[in-house]
């Protein structure tokens, strides 16, 4: 109870210097009264650009995907009682994204309760604007080194952002989780699920004016279900680095990435190696030998 204590103190703090803030910024009208489901959204929505408009960084757009991989664990956390970035399922962020249909690079914040009390969701909930605003402004003030959801919300490359949410019927605070997004390209589909051996092709294009750098590859074990104190003790989480990265023909790789103009395709088989497999999509500017990833999507192999 002394961390759910804290989150409460912490909330009602950032509560008023968000009301507070209403008043000094036109640009931002104050929500008359609780809001449904899509008008929360909408409402985060434009908390989030406003805070990128204020670092001169573009705004983001609404991602369907990443808005249902948010919700789904912004339910998980209500459900559940905790806040984190692995569900009680044993889903991490790329994959609850890949399942929703997402095919790009996503990154995610949450914010949710900390006692580990099981409740019932709201099933028509109505969300306090001042508790949204409170949530993101805990955000916005995190101090480095512990500012990960600040700069998530402030990394430039961003220009979607899915929006979840979720209410326990006892309680009317929210659960919220962000999922930003780096969409710089078209993917062709990957099964969620696939045999060992399987033959398969990971295929697309990066947008200009970005280029195609490589495929990676890693391997993690099967999600399976984890207790609320497994979840709760993993407030961080790693994106998984590539076991094995494949590059054009002229550099050093285990199996040339075939380059048509700016279309890439690589044939790969699966390992007999059950578990989580994750397929990484790396792209560079011109010019720069540096490699960032644009698209992570997940598939696994009982």
């Amino acid at each position: 109870m002394g961390q759910q204590s804290n989150l409460l103190a912490v909330l009602a703090t950032a509560l008023v210097v968000a009301q507070n803030s209403w008043v000094a910024s036109a640009a931002e009208p104050r929500p008359t009264g609780p809001l449904g489901y899509e008008a929360a959204q909408n409402y985060v929505l434009s908390l989030i650009n406003r805070d990128r408009k204020a670092a001169g960084l573009p705004a983001v757009a609404l991602d369907k995907p990443g808005s249902e991989a948010a919700q789904r664990h912004a339910r998980d956390m209500a459900t559940h009682g905790f806040t984190g970035h692995i569900g009680t399922d044993g889903s991490v962020p790329e994959q609850r994204y890949s399942e929703s249909g997402g095919v790009h690079f996503s990154q995610e914040n949450a914010a949710c309760t900390f006692d580990a009390k099981p409740r019932k969701l709201e099933p028509a909930p109505r969300f306090d604007p001042a508790k949204l605003a409170a949530l993101q402004k805990m955000f916005m003030d995190e101090k480095p080194p512990a500012d990960g959801h600040r700069r998530n919300i402030l990394t430039r490359s961003h220009n979607r952002v899915g929006i979840g949410l979720a209410q326990a019927s006892d309680t009317n605070q929210p659960c919220l989780v962000q999922e930003f997004v780096d969409a710089y390209g078209e993917y062709d589909a990957l099964p969620q699920q696939a045999r060992p051996h399987a033959k398969l092709r990971v295929a697309g294009s990066v947008s200009a004016p970005l280029m195609f750098g490589g495929i990676g590859i890693s391997h993690a074990a099967a999600a399976k279900p984890l207790t609320v104190e497994q979840v709760s003790g993993a407030k961080s989480y790693a994106i998984p680095s590539p076991d094995t990265l494949y590059f054009p023909e002229g550099f050093k790789t285990p199996k040339p990435v075939k380059l048509d103009k700016n279309r890439f395709s690589l044939d790969w088989e699966l390992p007999a190696k059950p578990g989580r497999y994750s397929v990484s999509v790396w792209a560079k500017e011109k010019g720069s030998s540096k490699l960032f990833m644009v698209s992570l999507r997940t598939l696994s192999v009982p």
